[in-house]
């Protein structure tokens, strides 16, 4: 038999005692358990993840059925099983693989070195295991590797920069990885994810990393993680990876749209100093994720270069200064978190940043303008100032104004006063003239009088 295509039904039973010999073999997704089968040397390809398979990798690479340098097998998927023990130290009879899939086991200990015997390999992914030590220096041999994926182990060290430069996705997100960014992991032109999430990496960020070409311009169609496997009888095998990336927000798979994703992600970490410049100038990036770090100094203005991104998040740092407002010319923009830094100044105008709810923003007390609930008053404050300046000049000149009238009319008065009792013909008329108006004042109120009689 040639192919044993069987994915996605109800097969169970012990396939520990099972010598797998067919060219094609998929089992995936069915109800096998126990220890894994045994393979014979004819097997191409070969998947039986997503079943309740146990024991060690040892029966299945390690067995004495199996021939030194002339094992045929290129694509190996054990994923979503209950796989223990260690990565055992066979893989350097199996020479001729292309892809591993091992991911969301049970696996421990360290990886070993003899996978760097692996000249082929282009995608390996070992994640959501229990793996602990550094990643060891010998994989630089695997320089066809496109695909390397380890997240969510115990792996330590520092950041591998000698991985073959071709690789386009590097996720070492949730292990205990330390130290500083290298800068030249910038060597790896041809990188698309970079995910180093939730580690203890400290130090600045690269200037470099403008360096990436892939992610300078907008290309994502032309990137290619598939495996093409030729089969007989006029069939093929399609290997498509896939990835889970934290973007938007929330985690999401990425399989056949894979390609299309551009990712930078180095939240959660212990990274300082200003986001570089150079980095806005990656106008190719779709997700970029610095939250979680004690990034300070203002956003670059050149961030409106970056068209292209839909998911940004840069919340819990210590970032300062205005919103700049080229961020609101990022029409493809889905998804923003810039809370809990220190972020000061009205939000710029425009629907973009207005379409976003006020927890994108909070935790900046001197953040003002829709979204958030604190009114701007900076202009009010400035015709206040204003109006407070008018005011003061008017009441400083009334207040002139009414002296001048008080002092004028003491003067005036003192004046004729003067006059009147230093001339005694002034004087003379001056009382004539009040006897007189006297008299007329009182004959009207005698006249006024005597009809009331």
């Amino acid at each position: 038999m040639v192919e044993v295509l069987l994915e996605d039904n109800l097969i169970d039973g012990d396939m520990s005692n099972v010598m797998l010999n067919s060219t094609f073999i998929d089992l995936s997704s069915n109800g096998l358990k126990s220890c894994l089968p045994k393979l014979s040397p004819n097997v191409v390809v070969v998947s039986l993840s997503n079943n309740s398979l146990s024991g060690e990798l040892s029966p299945l690479l390690c067995g004495h059925n199996v021939s030194k340098g002339k094992n045929k097998l290129l694509f190996l998927d054990i994923s979503l099983n209950n796989v223990s023990g260690g990565l055992t130290n066979c893989w350097k009879n199996w020479k001729s693989l292309v892809a591993i899939h091992l991911g969301s086991n049970n696996l421990s200990g360290k990886i070993p070195s003899s996978l760097g015997f692996l000249s082929n390999l282009t995608s390996l992914h070992l994640h959501e295991n229990k793996l602990r030590g550094e990643i060891p220096s010998s994989l630089q041999n695997c320089r066809s590797l496109l695909v390397f994926n380890v997240r969510n182990n115990h792996l330590s060290g520092n950041i591998p920069d000698w991985i073959s430069h071709s690789v386009m996705a590097l996720q070492l997100r949730s292990n205990y990885f330390g130290g500083k960014i290298s800068p030249k992991i910038c060597q790896m032109s041809s990188l698309i994810i970079l995910d180093i999430a939730q580690n203890a990496i400290s130090g600045y960020i690269p200037n470099c990393l403008s360096n990436i070409k892939t992610l300078l311009f907008n290309n994502a169609s032309w990137n290619i993680f598939s495996v093409l496997f030729p089969s007989v009888r006029h069939r093929s095998f399609f290997n498509s990876d896939n990835l889970e990336l934290v973007t938007k927000g929330q985690v999401l798979e990425y399989g056949n749209n894979l390609h299309f994703m551009t990712l930078i992600d180095m939240s959660s970490n212990n990274l300082s100093g200003t986001i570089p410049p150079q980095m806005f100038s990656l106008i190719g990036l779709s997700s970029f994720n610095l939250s979680n770090n004690k990034l300070a100094g203002k956003i670059s203005n050149e961030i409106g270069n970056m068209k292209n991104l839909e998911s940004l998040d840069f919340s819990t740092n210590q970032l300062s200064g205005e919103i700049p407002q080229s961020l609101s010319s990022l029409s493809f923009l889905g998804y923003l978190n810039l809370s809990f830094n220190n972020l000061t100044g009205k939000i710029p105008l425009g629907t973009q940043l207005q379409g976003f709810s006020a927890f994108s923003y909070m935790g900046n007390r001197d953040l003002c303008g829709p979204p958030v609930t604190k009114m701007c008053f900076q202009n009010d404050t400035h015709k206040e100032i204003e109006l407070a300046d008018e005011d003061g000049t008017q009441s400083e000149f009334l207040s002139w104004f009414y002296i001048g009238i008080e002092s004028g009319f003491v003067t005036g008065f003192l004046g004729v006063s003067c006059a009147i009792f230093l001339n005694k013909k002034l004087r003379y008329a001056y009382f004539k003239f009040l006897y007189d108006l006297r008299d007329r004042l009182y004959v009207m109120v005698i006249v006024n009088m005597n009809p009331f009689r």
